[in-house]
């Protein structure tokens, strides 16, 4: 399996490290670095800190994504997959959309999303015939 180099900051003390839960695991976990508990109201998308900033290499991406155990509740990644580039400074959060019709909680240091990395392939566009 290949791997990849990916610096990371902590923004906040209480900011958890993506963790894979399987060696065979193509997705970190990502948690959400909240304090205090936060409802996500029925169709309501609200963006969650992570409290990490993140060092891509250059020609990779992090693709933040739906977590199962988290869809199966209703809650997925809004944008999913949302990209995050190399170029991307600052905070990494998570746009998580809650697709029920009852509140859903969302505790602290609860993991909510999961990313996955992967090279840049670029398109070269050229006209073709009919």
């Amino acid at each position: 399996m290949q791997t990849v180099e990916v610096g990371f900051k902590k923004l906040v003390n209480w900011a958890r490290l993506p963790e894979y839960d399987t060696r065979g695991a193509a997705g970190c976990d990502i948690s959400v670095a909240i304090q205090e508990e936060a409802v996500l109201y029925p169709q309501e998308v609200k963006s969650f800190p992570t409290g990490l900033a993140l060092q891509l290499p250059d020609g990779y991406e992090a693709q933040m994504r739906s977590r199962a155990g988290m869809a199966r509740k209703g809650i997925v990644v809004a944008n999913a997959p949302g990209t995050i580039d190399s170029e991307h400074i600052g905070e990494v959060t998570v746009l998580l959309l809650n697709v029920t019709d009852k509140p859903v909680k969302i505790l602290p240091d609860q993991k909510v999303a999961q990313m996955v990395f992967a090279p840049i392939v670029r398109a070269n566009f050229k006209p073709v015939g009919e």
